[in-house]
């Protein structure tokens, strides 16, 4: 080990070990029967039953959630992250891991049992949403977040975890510190002494208000929708708090599962860091260099082209200058909605020189991930299908006019489908004598197969940037 890591090592540790001893003291001042009963109050028990697959593979899972209530009517917040599956890699291997709820179970502390159904999750925060679907006219107590706190380093800050089922009671207390008021690469409240294992748990201050909700800061992938995790120096997670009034507008419009009502510009992209700004001889704190603009996207319609660097959003400067910094534009653009106007300054090289421009460009809707398109699921033959999404036209490298049909999205090992020769990633261009461009069209034609129950079905799919046959026989005892 270096000396440069062993003294931050050193530090570290030392740093541990005073905010344990402070930890102790300072616990204190909370009001830690008062703080119980608050907690207790709002929260919730989710026992979720979901299905895991990816590609061929796929296994039945369950897992318990502390949740949070956040809207009488039975609006429930949860830690997500097992939830939210879409990244880089997967827009371009076709390969993803897709975590499916089948079951939701929602317990009060008090014991009272419902059924709440899965409404989806932020990809930005991982923050979960479920509603309670068998309310009825009952109306639950909703925590209220104070969106009136200002925090500063040093303040303490308390919240509850799930303790696992065979311990009583169900919550443990733990308190933690706010440790820096980041500005970059967005204003972020940074706590320390808390761990990724309580994501999602309410955070309160001294005074016993909610003052928001424990996440991590996460930087982009760097592709068009693609999403990493940010991690600090040493692996450790940087985690700190979800302000009151950005959970008020998740609460107000939360993400719902295969509606894509996110804005999009339409480009892939990549920072302007310091070193290439001084190559070309720019003077400003950060910008977005197109990559490629996606044909027949708001990008293209407003002229914008490759090359170009977007250096201001409505006037206000992007202050991109680092990869990990590419989420702070991607959500910027996904948060404003689609059908919405937006003013892009840009520097473009026209003669080895920058000119300045401004460009006006109307957000269109983002495309669904591959996760998020709806699935139909053929029973007789073990396998399922969904529409062709935008990643599978990156993927393939084709566009809606030259490919069409609906792609096997899960296929069982060993199934009848497989046995017959469809493989995970075909794309189904016919079933039988009937040609299908969408899942509307498959979901009908294979109804109609399974009435007629031929003693073999005869798919007509696009593999591998060619056509062909493939016959399946099924098993209709």
């Amino acid at each position: 080990m270096s000396r440069a890591l062993r003294t931050v090592s050193f530090y570290m540790v030392a740093l541990a070990i005073v905010l344990t001893s402070t930890n102790l003291s300072h616990a204190q001042k909370f009001d830690f029967t008062r703080l119980d009963q608050k907690v207790r109050d709002v929260s919730v028990i989710l026992d979720i039953k979901f299905e895991v697959s990816f590609g061929i593979h796929s296994t039945e899972q369950q897992e318990r959630y502390l949740g949070t209530v956040v809207s009488e009517d039975g609006l429930v917040i949860f830690n997500g992250s097992a939830f939210e599956s879409e990244n880089a890699a997967a827009m371009f291997s076709g390969f993803s891991m897709k975590t499916t709820p089948t079951r939701i179970e929602v317990t009060t502390l008090d014991g009272t049992t419902y059924t709440g159904e899965y409404v989806g999750v932020d990809r930005y925060t991982r923050l979960g949403f479920v509603r309670i679907t068998d309310l009825g006219d009952d109306r639950l107590k909703a925590i209220s977040f104070d969106s009136g706190a200002k925090l500063t380093v040093g303040n303490w800050l308390a919240l509850y975890v799930l303790l696992p089922e065979h311990v009583e009671p169900p919550l443990a207390a733990d308190v933690g510190m706010v440790s820096a008021l980041l500005t970059r690469p967005e204003p972020f409240v940074l706590t320390t002494g808390f761990n990724s294992l309580q994501l999602a748990a309410v955070l309160f201050d001294e005074n016993l208000k909610p003052v928001g909700l424990l996440s991590g800061l996460f930087d982009s992938g760097g592709s068009i929708d693609g999403m990493g995790d940010g991690f600090g120096a040493f692996g450790m997670p940087l985690l700190g708090m979800i302000s009151a009034e950005r959970l008020a507008k998740m609460i107000a419009d939360p993400p719902r599962m295969g509606e894509a009502d996110r804005g999009w510009l339409g480009i892939t992209l990549q920072a302007l860091t310091p070193d290439i700004a001084e190559f070309w001889g720019l003077t400003v704190p950060g910008g977005i260099i197109i990559n490629e603009v996606v044909r027949n996207s708001p990008a293209e319609e407003a002229g914008l082209k490759v090359g170009d660097v977007i250096i201001a959003v409505n006037g206000q400067p992007v202050r991109v200058d680092r990869e990990e910094n590419l989420s702070v534009f991607q959500r910027q653009i996904s948060e404003m909605g689609s059908d919405v106007p937006v003013e892009f300054t840009i520097l473009r090289n026209v003669g080895n020189e920058f000119e300045t421009r401004r460009l006006l460009a109307t957000l269109g809707k983002a495309p669904l991930a591959a996760t998020e398109a709806p699935e139909y699921k053929v029973e007789s033959l073990d396998f399922k299908i969904r529409d062709l999404v935008f990643a599978d036209y990156m993927r393939f490298n084709k566009d809606p006019e030259s490919l069409s049909g609906v792609i096997v999205s899960e296929i069982k090992q060993g199934g009848l489908g497989s046995i017959g020769g469809l493989r995970f990633g075909d794309v189904i261009q016919r079933i039988g004598s009937t040609g299908v461009s969408n899942l509307e069209e498959a979901r009908a034609a294979i109804e109609t197969m399974v009435q007629q129950q031929p003693s073999e079905v005869i798919f007509f799919v696009w593999r591998n940037n060619r056509t062909m046959f493939v016959n399946v026989k099924p098993d209709w005892d």
